[in-house]
């Protein structure tokens, strides 16, 4: 879809499995790999870090939202939205992106469950 970039192949760092499993529950280590690739095939990037070159971006995980952080072609960490909020004038942005419910549609897959109100 336009607008949307696949960082599926990106190079995971550990702590950013790690973060993934923390903060979006996913017990098992194993599976916890192709469930954070699979969304991030679908991303909408939220802006760059001038300082430091990272770039966040915007991933559906079922009814909630995953920030990724890039740092130099490798995910560095995981965030969830909350987490994001208070960072976002150091990635160019003053506020949240408007109509987050029907950008979470778009970057959610067809069979995935609609995102809760």
């Amino acid at each position: 879809m336009k607008g949307q970039r696949d960082y599926s192949q990106a190079r995971l760092t550990q702590h950013a499995l790690e973060r993934f499993i923390e903060r979006f529950h996913t017990g098992d280590p194993q599976t916890a790999e192709p469930a954070l690739r699979a969304c991030l095939a679908r991303t909408r990037r939220l802006g760059r870090n001038p300082r430091n070159g990272a770039v966040a971006v915007l991933a559906a995980y079922g009814n909630r939202m995953l920030v990724a952080i890039l740092l130099e072609e490798a995910i560095a960490t995981v965030l969830t939205m909350p987490q994001f909020a208070p960072r976002l004038p150091e990635f160019g942005r003053s506020r949240l992106p408007r109509k987050p419910g029907r950008m979470m549609r778009r970057l959610q897959r067809p069979d995935d469950p609609p995102p809760s109100p």
